[in-house]
């Protein structure tokens, strides 16, 4: 301690020659960190824009119904005495469904055709009557023109003769009657034995044997669920509601695809049928109808399905994958590569197609896009890029 008392110029010099080297290590470490931070790059994925024709599709949530469904009711009164059909069975059009207990139609039937026969005899009863009088007032004529019969007795003749057609003709519009009468006991007897209107499928059957039915039931009350119900589904169709700024679009004919949750990995084609010309007040959207062939009859009524309406194409469309696409508020925007850094660049975008949207606006084409690795960069940063699996060419290939 007393040398450095005794050199204290020494001393300073000594710490000034500490501070100085303190200082130089820590500037280079300083340098090493900065030099550490400039030198390491982001590396981001990028793909190119493609360029082809875009299908434009409008999509569509929508239950799936069949081509016809009827519920079956009985056009007499009467018990179900036999069923031969159930829930699940498959049925051809004019298949006995189910018999009404017909012992009574089958009794007025019966009696129809007595009360028929009964008539027929009392018109040919008639008819000799007819004869016989017609062959009098002859007899009557000739006689007279000889005075062998006086004035009244011809007159008599005439009046029963007029008497004998009218009665016939009595007996005959009662005969008429009794052909009716027959015409509908047949037909009560036909209706007890219920057949198919169509071909499909026993979706429900509500009704037991023994149960009673009324023809009133069908008539009156459009809520009853009847004995059974019928689907076919051979063609089925969805009802997709269109808003009102895509009406133009949608037209007779065009085709429309239908994925159901059912069969995930399957598309179903149908096509567009019938455009109601008429907007919903309260909704203001127009149902379309779009039917689909359903030979196989996988598509069942009731079903969730998912339905995309191919309205146009743009042809040579500039498409990149929507993954790329950032969103602040209102506005959209890319990152593309300029001279090894990310560039910022605002874009319109248009149709969209799976995972690829249209770039109607602030792209050429060239350009190399930043999809993986996107959030990680911004206006300016460098990076090191990596050229992606090209998901261009499966998505072609899939929409092709």
């Amino acid at each position: 301690m007393s040398r450095f008392i005794r050199h204290p110029f020494v001393a300073l010099g000594i710490l000034v020659a500490v501070a100085i080297s303190a200082l130089i290590v820590y500037r280079l470490n300083t340098d090493a960190k900065t030099d550490t931070k400039k030198t390491r790059l982001i590396t981001v994925g990028i793909v190119s824009p493609l360029r082809q024709d875009l299908d434009i599709h409008l999509p569509y949530t929508a239950d799936i119904s069949p081509n016809q469904v009827v519920n079956i009711f009985s056009r007499v009164d009467g018990y179900i005495s036999k069923l031969h059909v159930d829930k699940g069975d498959f049925v051809r059009a004019n298949q006995l469904l189910l018999e009404i207990d017909h012992t009574d139609y089958q009794h007025a039937v019966n009696q129809a055709k007595a009360n028929l026969a009964a008539a027929k005899a009392k018109v040919s009863q008639q008819d000799a009557v007819v004869r016989n009088a017609k062959l009098t007032f002859d007899r009557m004529q000739t006689l007279i023109k000889d005075q062998f019969v006086s004035q009244q007795d011809l007159d008599t003749a005439q009046v029963n003769f007029d008497a004998a057609e009218a009665a016939q003709e009595s007996l005959q519009a009662q005969g008429k009657q009794m052909e009716v009468a027959l015409a509908q006991a047949e037909t009560n007897l036909a209706y007890s034995y219920i057949r198919a209107p169509f071909s499909g499928y026993v979706a429900e059957r509500n009704l037991d044997t023994g149960a009673y039915v009324s023809s009133a039931t069908a008539s009156t009350s459009t809520m009853s669920r009847g004995i059974m119900s019928l689907h076919d589904i051979k063609t089925v169709r969805v009802l997709i509601d269109v808003v009102e700024r895509d009406i133009p679009l949608v037209q007779v004919g065009q085709k429309a695809e239908l994925r159901a949750e059912a069969y995930p990995s399957q598309v179903f084609e149908g096509t567009v049928t019938r455009i109601v010309q008429a907007l919903n007040r309260a909704t203001r959207t127009m149902t379309v109808e779009i039917d689909l062939p359903n030979q196989d009859r996988r598509l069942k009524g009731g079903m969730f399905a998912r339905v995309e309406v191919m309205v146009g194409t743009h042809h040579q469309a500039l498409q990149i994958p929507i993954d790329a696409v950032s969103r602040l508020e209102d506005m959209q925007y890319i990152y593309v590569i300029q001279e090894g850094k990310a560039l910022r660049v605002d874009v319109e975008l248009g149709a969209r197609s799976g995972n690829w949207v249209e770039v109607t606006k602030g792209l050429r084409g060239h350009e190399q896009i930043i999809v993986a690795g996107k959030d990680l960069v911004h206006n300016g940063t460098p990076v090191h890029t990596q050229p992606l699996l090209q998901p261009s060419a499966v998505s072609a290939e899939s929409r092709s």
